[in-house]
């Protein structure tokens, strides 16, 4: 198994991932909610990569552990410390690196990914 960072898993997602996740169920409901925060759509898009990259560690996280795909069990993942120091990370690598994950999409995508948060 392959180790990957916090900031090379974020990385790696930053590609038309986004907006496939952007138009399923769950990733429509994320873009709803952070449109509601941060003043600026800056802030807006850096809440939703994390809230994107969050959902993929859940889902990770749960398998590793062995845990049932259930509503249930993802709340009891994401209140435990496991999650927590996941979270932690991923929301200071996003934060940290917000230029750096941006300059890894094309001009195209930033303004459609800008435009999902007017």
């Amino acid at each position: 198994m392959k180790n990957t960072t916090c900031l090379q898993y974020c990385i790696n997602g930053m590609s038309d991932k986004i907006f496939n996740f952007a138009k399923n169920k769950d990733g429509k409901v994320l873009i709803e909610v952070f449109k509601k925060w941060g003043f600026t759509s800056d802030e807006r898009i850096k809440e939703f990569l994390i809230g994107y990259n969050s959902y993929f560690m859940v889902q990770a996280g749960m398998q590793l552990k062995g845990m049932p795909k259930h509503p249930l069990s993802v709340i009891e993942f994401m209140g435990s410390e496991d999650f927590t120091a996941l979270h932690d990370e991923l929301t200071k690598a996003v934060q940290d690196n917000y230029p750096r994950l941006m300059s890894c999409l094309d001009r195209k995508q930033r303004r459609k990914l800008e435009a999902l948060f007017i």
